[in-house]
């Protein structure tokens, strides 16, 4: 069976003079760089846009979002690409410990609305110190555990009075400490006693040798120095020590008291650095939505 070519061909053009053709609608003028040609395409008439912005030698506008990961790469990056429409937020949440800044350079001024598409964020990050310290807060762990723990971040252990005057243990006498807690971790524990100076005394009995007694004090109270954020100032953060006796085995834990307040202090020097860093660019407290 053979086809006739010529009269598929006529079909064909008959077929193509009768159905829609896409009609230009002409040019939309670009601020800059290759204007977009609009097209009506068939069969629904929906406006096509045939945008050659990718041939040009620079975009039309900049957008996209920048993440940095310190104050003064967020301040440089806002000096770099500030604009009459640059505005910086900040979010501060005390209860959640979460601090973050955006920066938008196209945003809305007034009477003139903006892209908002272009933007730089940076969220401090908290020290490792700070998470390892906040995440054991509370945490209960038996006497070999927590001596443990205190030799791994005993750097931290700050023993400078602060305000109140208190005179806290240094690292050397926390480790001490954390030695004989380790000594003493498989004996019963016989007594506990309050001693004047801020400390406890325990005494011990082995099972094995009843008249054998083993004597240790604990401090009440200590003080730690850290960061609480990467690349931050230090700040000192008290700490109360606490133990539970549970059928004469000790476990004990640290309660970090008001690390809200020491967080506070240390976003608020955040945020006036970055405040004071971007200069006149204001920077708002509050929650930016695109």
């Amino acid at each position: 069976m053979s086809i006739d070519t010529d009269a598929t061909h006529n079909i064909a053009d008959s077929l193509a003079g009768l159905l829609p053709r896409p009609i230009p609608m002409g040019f939309h003028a670009a601020a800059r760089g290759t204007p977009v040609q609009l097209t009506a395409m068939p069969p629904g008439w929906a406006m096509h846009e045939a945008d050659a912005e990718k041939f040009d030698d620079t975009p039309r506008a900049t957008k996209g979002k920048a993440v940095l990961a310190e104050p003064a790469s967020f301040i440089d990056y806002i000096k770099r690409h500030q604009a009459p429409g640059t505005v910086a937020w900040c979010h501060f949440d005390p209860q959640q410990f979460s601090l973050s800044f955006c920066a938008v350079f196209d945003d809305h001024q007034p009477g003139t609305p903006g892209w908002r598409r272009h933007r730089a964020d940076f969220t401090p990050e908290h020290s490792a110190e700070w998470k390892v310290w906040k995440a054991h807060h509370s945490k209960a762990m038996g006497q070999v555990e927590f001596a443990e723990f205190l030799e791994r971040n005993a750097d931290d252990i700050n023993a400078e009075s602060a305000v109140d005057g208190i005179t806290y243990p240094t690292s050397l006498a926390m480790l001490k400490m954390a030695t004989e807690f380790e000594m003493n971790g498989e004996r019963k524990l016989r007594s506990v006693a309050r001693l004047q100076g801020g400390q406890s005394r325990f005494e011990y009995v082995d099972d094995a040798h009843p008249d054998t007694l083993a004597t240790m004090s604990a401090f009440d109270k200590f003080q730690i120095g850290i960061p609480v954020f990467w690349s931050g100032l230090g700040y000192r953060i008290q700490a109360r020590l606490k133990y539970r006796n549970n059928s004469g085995k000790l476990s004990f834990w640290y309660e970090l008291i008001r690390p809200d307040l020491v967080h506070q202090a240390a976003a608020r020097q955040t945020i006036e650095a970055v405040r004071t860093g971007i200069e006149s660019v204001p920077l708002l407290m509050g929650s930016f939505n695109s």
